[in-house]
């Protein structure tokens, strides 16, 4: 009997789910080491096998799709395989859903469809905010432009909106309050296009002649996200007196609060637990309360959160309302901080601990995004220790900690090579002017190495999304999301304070030794004092995404001789011809090839035990 295409969505949808599960699983400690790599291993191929028929299907359900010939019925299904697949920040996969409303959109408009194209615009700019990767501190706005433009389109049929139907006003409603998502609010310029944006959507949302036009819509819900998303200028506020930004702010930060209750099932999306928090801020910037308000908040809130709390709300108040605590707390006077000095504390060292204790490989998402709030916040005083603050964004994401903890061991094995055969090769590392300033600092470059090694994928903290999704190939979005990593990985490291070597390590390691390919594009030339680091490191970062053998699902593992070809074929170009000269010495490669099969066994064991050392 054929299978249906509601069959096939449903297979794909299944199988997605099994490479999830398949690439996090759990082990007892008293697991045998053997079984625990086989396990991962068959893992890892079982998952290869779902990619490859996961690709298979996209190809028929989706890809090879005419957008000019499809029937209502292909409609129908896709719609429907799109609904499945999208559900805002729970999406099963937003990935496709992206490609299957951008493949309705071009049908809606080769049909002259009004009703659909709106609808699908709607959804094109909705699937690409989930898709975009946007970090202001760093200046990152992946998707702005299409994500503001496919809004924009959608908003402009207000001037048909009595023509259309309830469904497509609303979608014509959404898109236009939605046009300020796109916007950065870094800059008062940034502030003063969104509070434009927002006065736009509300002047219609909140006019009695919609609301009575259509008095189903749920205008009030509209109103209350309208409002708790401008409380994302506090960002901006943290770092600039702006009264007249403030005044707004803490208009909408009345109404939250004031409507706080009246929303509670809206309150895992529309992030309720910081409406006390974005109150109390918003009346000390607008100068009608203190920064002592704040903190006491704060602290009441967190004392009212599980201290093992490791829900996503948990996480939130926890790492997030803590970072606020630390940014708030030094805007009070001197006898504030000595009078809540104890409680500080004791959240500090709470912070600490939960941090340390944090279980692994869970809610990546929401854990990364909270400790870079954290390390943010603690940019100035450093009371974190930065180690344990950029650990725990590796320990939150098991691929990541395994490959960065690898590559640190090969950057600097490659390091240490070039130290003992070329030495002239390393001059120049941190400051070092001759081969016997080399040879006496050989400890200390090979510990920055390390280092550099270890924190140089840091920045996919930001792009957990994107690697996570190894149940089919990438879209072209998602792999231009990941190739944000080097730049955000390099401002986290900054503002943990490493930003002489580990930073430029982070933002180089994707660059081309001949600085004409890779990525991030229209960069300097790489700081001398870092750079033989930085060459050592792409080779390492290639060399075990290459010939991992035990987890690695999104490909076959190569060869180590066949991998150490490539390198060659590529010396000069992409990689630094003295580090690739260190494989010609046989004996080095043979003995690297062990080294890396053995460690690459006990970093997995590592990883992968519960109960484990961190």
């Amino acid at each position: 009997m054929e299978t249906t295409y509601p069959e096939k969505c449903e297979r794909y949808i299944q199988n997605l789910r099994r490479v999830r599960a398949l690439s996090k699983p759990q082990f007892a400690p008293e697991t045998a080491p053997e079984a625990l790599l086989e396990e991962i291993q068959g893992n890892a191929v079982r998952s290869f096998g779902l990619m490859q028929e996961n690709n298979a299907l996209l190809n028929e359900l989706v890809y090879v799709l005419d957008p000019k010939t499809l029937t209502d019925e292909e409609i129908t299904n896709l719609e429907a395989f799109a609904g499945r697949l999208f559900n805002f920040g729970n999406s099963e996969d937003c990935g496709v859903a992206y490609k299957i409303h951008s493949l309705l959109l071009e049908a809606a408009r080769f049909r002259e469809d009004d009703r659909m194209i709106v609808k699908e615009l709607y959804y094109n700019g909705i699937t690409l905010h989930y898709l975009n990767v946007r970090d202001d501190d760093h200046g990152i706005n992946l998707l702005e432009s299409r994500i503001h433009a496919h809004f924009m389109e959608a908003a402009s049929y207000i001037s048909r909106y009595e023509e259309m139907d309830t469904e497509t006003r609303q979608y014509i409603i959404r898109s236009l309050g939605n046009i300020r998502l796109t916007v950065s609010r870094q800059t008062k310029a940034d502030c003063k296009r969104y509070l434009e944006l927002f006065d736009l959507a509300m002047g219609i949302i909140e006019s009695p002649y919609y609301q009575e036009l259509d008095p189903d819509i749920p205008w009030q819900r509209f109103i209350y996200a309208m409002h708790m998303d401008q409380m994302t200028l506090m960002a901006y506020l943290r770092h600039h007196d702006d009264p007249v930004i403030a005044e707004r702010m803490l208009k909408s930060a009345t109404y939250v609060y004031e409507h706080q209750k009246a929303n509670k099932g809206d309150e895992s999306r529309l992030q309720n637990w910081r409406a006390n928090y974005f109150y109390h801020a918003a009346r000390y910037h607008a100068g009608k309360g203190t920064a002592r308000a704040v903190v006491e908040d704060l602290l009441d809130m967190i004392d009212q959160t599980g201290a093992r709390d490791y829900s996503p709300d948990g996480i939130n108040r926890n790492l997030t309302g803590a970072a606020y605590i630390f940014y708030y707390e030094t805007l009070m006077t001197e006898q504030e901080r000595t009078e809540l000095a104890d409680r500080i504390a004791k959240e500090r060292e709470a912070a600490h601990r939960y941090l340390d204790e944090m279980p692994s490989n869970e809610y990546p998402r929401v854990a990364s995004f909270a400790i870079r709030e954290l390390i943010i916040a603690q940019s100035d005083a450093k009371q974190f220790d930065a180690h344990t603050v950029l650990g725990s964004i590796l320990l939150g994401h098991k691929p990541t900690e395994v490959h960065s903890t690898m590559v640190a061991h090969l950057t600097k094995a490659l390091i240490g090579r070039l130290i003992d055969t070329d030495p002239a090769a390393v001059v120049g590392l941190k400051g070092c002017k001759n081969v016997a300033e080399v040879a006496a600092r050989k400890a200390e470059l090979l510990d920055t190495a390390y280092e550099c090694g270890l924190y140089h994928d840091v920045g996919k903290s930001a792009v957990i999304l994107n690697i996570d999704n190894n149940g089919r190939r990438l879209i072209d979005e998602e792999f231009q999301g990941i190739q944000t990593h080097p730049a955000i990985g390099c401002g986290l490291l900054q503002e943990a304070g490493c930003g002489k070597y580990m930073a430029p390590a982070a933002l180089y390691h994707h660059r081309f030794y001949n600085g004409q390919g890779g990525y991030p594009k229209d960069v300097p030339p790489c700081p001398p004092e870092v750079k033989v680091i930085v060459d050592a490191l792409s080779v390492a970062d290639s060399l075990d995404a290459a010939t991992d053998n035990i987890g690695r699902c999104y490909q076959m593992a190569k060869p180590f001789r066949t991998l150490v070809g490539e390198l060659k074929a590529q010396s000069g170009t992409r990689y630094a011809p003295k580090v690739v000269a260190l494989f010609d010495d046989k004996d080095f490669c043979a003995e690297l090839a062990q080294r890396l099969d053995e460690r690459r066994k006990e970093v997995y064991l590592q990883a992968y035990h519960i109960g484990r050392e961190k």
